[in-house]
């Protein structure tokens, strides 16, 4: 992933709560349930914004959000016009974000590791002891040693 300057990141953060207001406020006309803006990344021209957004319920829910979205992304686009001061308006690309749900597998992955060690908690007895680690300095002169 390519560092972002700090402009971009403030534009990238102000899309983000734009778009989400918009999709607040136009929910009823677009027919949408509890939709979230987790992120946006717009391209250096800020000519095109990918949206990412993440919904209640599964997959299927997810998709039909994202394909209503693109659907009237002119439409938002053209309301998001008033309230930005570029230079043009970016083009809005909705996508699916998955992330939220690729946390959660891995905190129920943790969970089940640690109900499996309270099930069966490790034993010290089991495990090998470490061995000490040389110190010895490769560059420390050897001493003489008288007979």
């Amino acid at each position: 992933m390519a560092k972002t300057s700090r402009r971009i990141e403030q534009v990238n953060e102000f899309l983000r709560t734009e778009v989400a207001n918009l999709i607040r406020e136009e929910r009823d006309e677009l027919r949408l349930n509890l939709v979230s803006v987790t992120e946006v990344q717009t391209s250096p021209d800020l000519r095109h914004a990918r949206v990412y957004i993440s919904t209640l319920g599964g997959e299927k829910e997810r998709a039909a959000a994202v394909e209503t979205l693109r659907r009237h992304a002119r439409h938002l686009r053209h309301l998001l016009a008033p309230r930005i001061t570029f230079r043009s308006v970016p083009e809005l690309d909705f996508r699916a974000d998955s992330s939220l749900e690729a946390g959660a597998a891995v905190l129920r992955a943790l969970h089940e590791v640690e109900r499996e060690r309270e099930i069966n908690p490790p034993r010290l007895e089991d495990e090998p002891l470490p061995e000490p680690e040389k110190t010895a300095n490769p560059r420390a002169r050897k001493r003489r040693t008288k007979d």
